[in-house]
């Protein structure tokens, strides 16, 4: 087979068979970055095809290192902290990208066109994944590959060598290995590899699932069935909050021993109040070793066959565990609806009504209601003297979004109320339920009263001309005619005594 030339950031390499052995002519620059990578051990939830991940920075010698893989974006990526998963690249020919998200694939999506579209080169790959470090611990593959202080550079890059040589090259060649040990890991996985029937993504993943119930839920029962499906032997389950996990008789069950298929409940036979709960299944191992993530050029952009970054494949490492998670809610003891109300002129917001009529405002507070369900409020004004009925009514419809809230309502108060007080009496009703569930009927309740003020008083007009009554006798006189007569009574006596003074005297 003629060699094939492989281009390589930092410099060209040029491959041979083994038989004429490797030169390196171009400068390949490394990059150490800790004798030992850290590799997360903890639980990883559960990703499944057709996942983003984030994909950080390549660690490793320059060139042949392995990428970080998260499951969540960091919030910051120069500080991104451990990840999740690993993966090697199978495109040497295509610019690998970092620091943006691709997407979980199964290997039969792969866009590129290498070799590694032939079911058997994956098969290949994958059995170097499984027996490479970070599926493998260092000490475990050094032992294996007979390279004693094997550091996770020399690991990474016998790795990716390794996994070249069948997507990229198609023969056994020398590559330009930085130390002894990852020459010596680079021939323990090729011929290893070149050896073996291959692997499939079944055998470097896990099934793992749980399901929640379906219907509604009750305080005071057994709560569920929760539904484990994995093809591990068994599975550990907790519960948060911590309730006490049982088969559907009630029977506590082994909550680290859960096997495929078996239905778990929380016992709630003690509990009254509403409340909610996640059940967590875990199981060593993750749901996508050996898928492949595809790549796009830009952040937020789609790979094609056309345009696409390097593609990766994914491994988990050593010690990894997955878990998938269900959630159930119930409800508890109904607390009964309650309503308050407060009645307000809707012109000032205070308590009197103008004398001729108005609008009254009624906002009625509720509590303890089920959100989304539809309720009615009805509402009419009672006379306070006496507790009877006005006929002024209204209503409001309402679906709340929370528990506790407020309502209005507007009653038109016509004229004809004048100094009477007028008091709300509000009905809560619920959708399809025939029976009021809350009610508010209290003629003393100060707050859901008005007062409508008192008719204004209208004087008699004064009257002008028409017939007189004459003073009764023996009544005195009174006003202008009192005082005319009084005038002439004193003109008569004035000039009587003159007249007399003058008439002559008889002789």
């Amino acid at each position: 087979m003629i060699p094939r030339a492989l281009n390589r950031k930092g410099g060209g390499i040029v491959v041979s068979t083994r038989t004429g052995r490797l030169r390196s002519i171009g400068a390949i620059g490394a990059l150490a970055i800790g004798a030992l990578l850290a590799v997360p051990l903890g639980a990883v939830a559960a990703p499944e095809a057709g996942d983003s991940v984030y994909i950080g920075p390549r660690q490793g010698y320059s060139g042949t290192g392995a990428f970080p893989i998260y499951l969540d974006t960091p919030v910051d990526p120069s500080a991104p902290g451990e990840p999740d998963l690993w993966a090697f690249c199978i495109e040497h020919d295509v610019t690998a990208r970092t620091g943006l998200e691709g997407t979980i694939g199964e290997a039969d999506e792969f866009l590129g066109d290498n070799l590694f579209l032939d079911p058997v080169v994956q098969g290949k790959v994958l059995w170097i994944l499984a027996h490479s470090y970070p599926a493998v611990s260092l000490a475990d593959l050094g032992t294996a590959a007979g390279a004693p202080g094997l550091d996770a550079n020399d690991a990474f890059e016998a790795t990716q060598y390794a996994i070249w040589r069948y997507t990229d090259l198609g023969f056994d060649a020398t590559w330009p290995w930085e130390t002894p040990n990852s020459e010596a890991v680079y021939h323990y996985l090729a011929d290893g590899a070149e050896a073996s029937g291959g692997l499939t993504p079944a055998d470097l993943s896990i099934t793992l699932s749980i399901s929640g119930p379906s219907g509604p839920q009750e305080a005071g029962t057994l709560v569920g069935p929760f539904t484990v499906t994995t093809d591990r032997p068994s599975v550990r389950v907790t519960a948060d909050p911590a309730f006490a996990i049982t088969d559907a008789a009630g029977t506590p069950i082994d909550a680290d021993a859960v096997v495929d298929g078996q239905e778990l409940y929380l016992d709630l036979r003690d509990a009254n109040t509403s409340g909610s709960a996640t059940v967590t299944a875990t199981a060593e191992g993750t749901t996508v070793g050996g898928r492949i993530v595809s790549v796009p050029t830009t952040p937020g952009g789609t790979p094609s066959e056309a345009a696409h970054s390097q593609t990766i494949a994914l491994v988990a490492p050593a010690g990894a565990v997955s878990t998938a998670s269900a959630a159930a809610e119930w409800v508890g003891d109904a607390v009964p609806p309650v309503i308050g109300t407060t009645l307000v002129d809707a012109a000032d917001g205070d308590q009197t009504l103008p004398w001729n009529g108005g609008t009254a405002t009624d906002t009625i507070a509720y509590q303890h209601l089920i959100p989304g369900v539809e309720y009615t409020v009805s509402g009419e004004l009672m006379r306070k003297s006496d507790g009877s009925a006005t006929g002024i009514t209204a209503s409001a419809t309402f679906t709340p979004t929370v528990p506790d809230g407020t309502v209005q309502v507007s009653f038109t108060v016509p004229s004809g109320y004048a100094g009477q007080q007028l008091v709300a009496f509000e009905t809560l009703t619920q959708a399809e339920i025939a029976e009021p569930v809350a009610v508010h009927h209290d003629l003393a309740d100060a707050a859901q009263t008005v007062t409508v003020e008192a008719a204004p008083v209208v004087s008699a007009p004064a009257q002008h001309g028409g017939a007189k009554e004459l003073a009764a006798t023996g009544s005195p006189l009174a006003g202008p005619a009192t005082a005319g007569l009084l005038l002439i009574a004193l003109g008569l006596a004035a000039v009587t005594p003159a007249v007399v003074r003058r008439r002559p005297v008889r002789r």
